[in-house]
This record gives C-alpha cells, structure tokens and sequence, in this order.
C-alpha cells in the first residue's frame, strides 16, 4: 500500500471511531474559505490552510468529481494539487495551488468539483498500538468559464419559486406524493443555500436545503406536520455567494 493510500484508509478508522468520542477531539487544519471558485483562464488558485492545533500535522489534499467514497489515487480529474502531503507545524499554515490539466469541461455553465483535505498527526515508532484521529475537510469547487454572460450576483433574484405536488423518497426509499416548493435555476451557476423557509400564514417552517445545479430545479418537500391548507405563502431563502456570504431574500409563493 502506498504512503498516500495507507494516510487515506487510515481516514475510515477515524470516523467511525469519531462516532463515540466527537466530543473529546477535533480538526486543527482549517482551510480558509468555505467553497474555491476557478476562473477558466486562471493558471492556478490558491487557498489557504492553516493549523490551529498545538500540535504537527500532516494534509494530504486532493480533488474529487462528487464520489466522497474514492481515495485520491482512484480520481481522474482535471485538476492538480501541490503540495499533495505537507506537514504544518502548530500556529503555522500554508497555501494549496490549484491548476486546471485543460481537459474539457462545459463552457456554458459552471461545473461541481470537490477539495479534500485529509488530517492526521505525524506517526512516530513509539506510537504504534495508540489509535490516532483523522479528519477530512471538503468543500466546493466551482469551475467557471469565462464567457458566462449573466451576473452572478444576480443569480439569487432570478430562481423562480412555486408550490408543486411531487413524489419524493421517504425514510425508506418508497416514493411518496408530498406538497412542497420547487426552485428552478434558469442560470449557469450553481445555487448553494444556507437555509429555506416557508411561511405559512406567518408561521415559518424550514425545509431541507439542496444545491441546484444550473439550468435545473430542486424540489423541497414541507415538513409532514406542516398545515397542508393555508391563504397566504412565501418563501425566505438564504444564498451563500462566492466568498462565503449570505444574503436572504423572500418571495411570495402562488397557491
């Protein structure tokens, strides 16, 4: 097994074991930023890292095409990462470069990727029967070519909102009709949510938020306890930008 491989298999003892002890122990290597955005004519992207902890860790990071379940040796994608293993010692931190390979990608809308960054302590001779902690971090990566003509700090106000009557998986995977709202994404990017709401009368309930890919739509079921019968409706939804922000708009909703 290779060093790269032994550090990422070494990542599923961590979390189940996280499982019972998620109180006692937790990441000191924080990337700074929740989401990279890749312009198509960049040469490369930086992000930086930076260990928190008191104590040397080593990040191994890499990136994914959506399949979390993949080590890093099994990815084929479009993008190189160095340092791919670098040790940060406590209070320190360090910058990833991210370069595009050239392989083609859609150029009329924004394509999903994902960063991993995969945290354990330094083993030492001395450590071998003690059980150590790995944690990984994941977040976006939004490849954006260059000739997208909307805004998109615009694309928050363009989702068209509606109620719709859909079947949707329950807790069992049987299919089930349940009343809920659709967005629909007329645009290029991505929409990531920090929280939808509907209000109900002027009772707010809050549904589960998904991303909605571009030129797409999502639909979100209502809480089973939610009224089924009302007069008035709109929805407060919540978009999280580019750097991380988040900007609330509301809607009224069409019975």
């Amino acid at each position: 097994m290779t060093p790269k491989a032994r550090i990422f298999s070494s990542f599923v003892l961590g979390v189940m074991f996280l499982g019972v002890c998620s109180g006692i122990v937790q990441a000191s290597v924080v990337i700074q930023g929740t989401r990279l955005v890749y312009p198509s004519d960049a040469r490369e992207v930086t992000i930086k890292m930076s260990n928190t902890g008191a104590s040397a860790a080593l990040a191994q990071s890499w990136i994914d095409d959506g399949d979390s379940t993949k080590g890093p040796e099994e990815m084929k994608v479009p993008f190189l990462v160095s340092p791919a293993v670098i040790r940060l010692d406590p209070d320190s931190s360090a910058s990833l470069r991210v370069s595009f390979t050239g392989e083609k990608l859609a150029e009329d809308r924004e394509s999903l990727f994902w960063l991993n960054v995969l945290e354990t302590p330094p083993r030492k001779e001395v450590d071998e029967n003690v059980l150590q902690f790995t944690f990984r971090t994941r977040i976006k990566v939004f490849f954006r070519p260059k000739n997208l003509k909307s805004d998109v700090d615009l694309v928050a106000n363009k989702l068209d909102w509606q109620f719709k009557q859909a079947s949707y998986p329950d807790e069992k995977g049987n299919a089930e009709n349940r009343l809920g709202v659709q967005a629909s994404n007329p645009t290029a990017y991505y929409v990531s949510f920090g929280k939808i709401e509907v209000a109900l009368d002027g009772r707010r309930v809050t549904v589960k938020d998904e991303m909605i890919a571009p030129f797409s739509s999502g639909f979100f079921p209502l809480p089973e306890r939610a009224p089924q019968t009302y007069r008035k409706a709109s929805v407060h939804y919540e978009v999280i930008n580019d750097f991380g922000g988040r900007r609330t708009l509301e809607k009224p909703l069409s019975l």
